[in-house]
């Protein structure tokens, strides 16, 4: 299955290592409210490097005595990086002692406790706002003026809203068994196993980038069409475009507001103007099959923007020292909406080389 995706502002020539160190991407969830400080639920907001979200979750319910499934979170965090996300501990009259938690990791798994406070509601799946990137760039390599101007198209004018690869699996392995999965058709109607949830989310994910990637080409992905679901870059407020007028075209120019693409679901061509219906149907006419198999697993309505603008964005270029080896630096932050990839930014940034990814392949060598 092609993954390939079209770059909106063609591909980067500029070189440079990511995640060289676990410090260098950095990720902090941002709720969007305050715990109010009572309630039978505890939120822990905690800091993790070289540890998965789901195994830390099932380590805090080992040390607080309490069931892996009162025990929730909002989003699922890299394990690849540092960073800080809420925990949620269904805990009652009681103020768990998480001051030891470190004893429960080995190096070079490293974990602390920021900060741990009251709410009366639990923290569900999805309900942070965005997510906070500090990511710094090593070995920079090309044109340092290319790049500069790269970062200013992208803070203007955005990215395709991509699914990124961490979406797929280690060398694209969700979709090779989701392909079959979702083709073998539901089996029975028991609930799906975490595992093929997964892989029916990389399917959907994939129809998505797919169509997307064309439209991307034909410059559809930023512009809206009459018939169109349109939404507000930084919150979910959408609406339907009867008729795009001069004040509609200046606000996607300024990147307030982009087309939406639905996800494949039963109906999912009433989530759209009739237009880029037909656009998406010509992008996946070669996987009619595998829309068909996907639209009868019963998903409920979906839809994801086409574009992706980052909020506050900054940086920091740091050019190459005469005298060192290094190659140039780059500091570069910014906040997406969740749901959305930091890769994504990234990718029409820079050709980048995950350094992670090898030190993953290498570990599995030495098993």
């Amino acid at each position: 299955m092609n993954t390939e995706w079209r770059y909106a502002w063609s591909r980067p020539t500029v070189t440079g290592d990511l995640k060289t160190h676990v410090q260098d991407f950095y990720v902090e969830e941002q709720l969007g409210f305050e715990p109010d400080g009572k309630g039978e639920f505890c939120f822990v907001f905690i800091e993790k490097q070289g540890v998965n979200t789901d195994f830390l979750a099932k380590r805090l319910a080992q040390i607080v005595g309490i069931a892996p499934t009162k025990v929730t979170y909002s989003g699922v965090k890299d394990r690849h990086a540092c960073t800080r996300q809420w925990f949620c501990l269904h805990v009652l009259n009681q103020e768990p002692d998480l001051s030891t938690i470190q004893e429960a990791f080995r190096e070079p798994e490293n974990v602390r406790v920021i900060a741990q406070l009251r709410h009366s509601k639990k923290l569900r799946t999805g309900a942070h706002l965005a997510n906070r990137f500090v990511i710094r760039l090593r070995g920079i390599q090309g044109d340092l003026d290319e790049l500069e101007g790269r970062l200013h198209l992208i803070k203007q004018g955005g990215v395709p809203n991509y699914y990124g690869p961490q979406r797929f699996g280690i060398n694209g392995n969700n979709l090779h068994y989701g392909k079959d999965f979702v083709l073998k058709g539901r089996q029975s109607r028991r609930k799906l196993s975490k595992t093929e949830s997964f892989w029916l989310s990389a399917i959907r994910s994939w129809c998505f980038n797919q169509a997307l990637s064309d439209q991307v080409e034909n410059g559809m992905w930023m512009r809206l069409c009459d018939g169109d679901i349109a939404q507000f870059q930084h919150k979910d407020e959408q609406f339907r475009v009867k008729e795009v007028d001069a004040l509609m075209h200046l606000s996607v120019m300024r990147g307030n507001i982009s087309p939406v693409l639905p996800m494949i679901s039963e109906g999912w061509e009433a989530g759209t103007g009739a237009q880029r219906e037909r656009v998406m149907k010509t992008s996946l006419f070669d996987s009619t099959d595998l829309v068909d198999a996907l639209v009868a697993f019963e998903l409920s309505r979906d839809s994801r923007l086409a574009r992706l603008v980052p909020m506050n964005m900054a940086w920091e270029l740091l050019r190459e020292d005469k005298d060192s080896q290094d190659g140039a630096q780059l500091i570069v932050e910014f906040s997406l909406p969740k749901g959305c990839f930091a890769t994504s930014i990234l990718r029409e940034l820079i050709n980048f080389t995950d350094k992670s990814a090898e030190k993953h392949h290498e570990n599995i060598d030495r098993q």
